[in-house]
């Protein structure tokens, strides 16, 4: 972890965000929230989804990995070094519950064509989700829940064993109750080194991805990632594995509690697998609640020697 962004053998990159304050985040926080705009006795953030007749739906916020699909174009094969990405710059850069937790890097093997599905929102109807994600109160542009169908994601490899930086690696101490939006945290470059014994070659004319993970659930467990919503890295873009995978997620009853019979495929729909072999197996995809993942791109560089 560091100021310094890469400056050797780096083969893809892209290097643009927005300056604004998104936190599109990587999260495995053990909290339960519904995301639901009325009130109700439990924790609740933000808004639903809507149906085709304008009904806002309750869902559970779901845990989050995220990364990025890129293409190798390079005459020779080259080994992959290291894949280092950069911390966002909004409101919610690090969350408390985050500092050396243990990480994992999945990379994937991308092949087919992608085609874009709109989600039933032609230019003519609103998202059914997305931002701002108030449907009722403002305009959710057509394209905000629009993604990407036709990929195929291959497993490659999954590293493990490497921990999210320190408090001290931010210049503070263990005992420092630090806020999420601190300067100290805004920005920082996040490397992922690959092993000299596992030769993971990138060859000509691939498509690859990236996919980081937060291992174990924990309170308040999630970091955002700096990135470009209307990315313009022309031969990849943005994923993210979302819950179990279920789209559109599963409805839920906001005035009942998560561990309610009722709210069972909600819960279910929301959350990982227990087992980190069935998490893995999980196809990444643009498509995510309450955004997507379509037009984004995330700062990234690829060393490959």
């Amino acid at each position: 972890m560091g100021k310094q962004a890469p400056s050797k053998n780096i083969v893809v990159q892209y290097t643009k965000y927005d300056q604004g304050q998104g936190n599109t985040s990587l999260a495995y926080d053990g909290k339960d929230i519904y995301k639901w705009s009325a009130k109700t006795a439990y924790p609740t953030e933000s808004w639903g989804y809507f149906d085709r007749q304008g009904n806002e739906i309750c869902y559970i916020k779901r845990d989050r990995d995220l990364g990025q699909t890129f293409k190798y174009t390079e005459v020779k094969k080259k080994r992959l070094v290291a894949i280092t990405v950069q911390l966002g710059f909004g409101t919610n850069v690090v969350r408390r519950g985050m500092y050396g937790q243990p990480i994992s890097i999945q990379l994937l093997e991308v092949s087919g064509t992608p085609k874009l599905n709109n989600n039933g929102s032609d230019s003519t109807l609103e998202a059914f989700h997305g931002f701002p994600h108030d449907r009722n109160g403002k305009d959710i542009a057509s394209v905000r829940d629009d993604y990407w169908e036709g990929e195929t994601y291959k497993t490659i490899a999954v590293f493990s064993g490497g921990y999210f930086p320190p408090k001290s690696a931010f210049g503070f101490s263990e005992s420092d109750t630090i806020p999420p939006n601190h300067i100290h945290l805004k920005g920082n470059y996040l490397t992922f080194k690959f092993p000299n014994k596992h030769k993971i070659m990138l060859e000509t004319g691939k498509t690859y991805a990236f996919l980081i993970m937060i291992d174990n659930m924990g309170e308040e467990a999630g970091f955002a990632l700096a990135n470009e919503y209307y990315g313009s890295y022309p031969h990849g873009h943005g994923i993210r594995r979302d819950g179990n995978g279920t789209f559109p997620p599963a409805p839920a009853d906001p005035h009942k509690d998560f561990a309610d019979p009722a709210n069972a495929q909600a819960y279910r729909t929301a959350h990982f697998p227990k087992d980190f072999k069935q998490r893995i197996a999980i196809a990444p995809s643009t498509n995510g609640y309450p955004d997507v993942d379509t037009w984004r791109d995330f700062v990234f560089y690829i060393v490959a020697e």
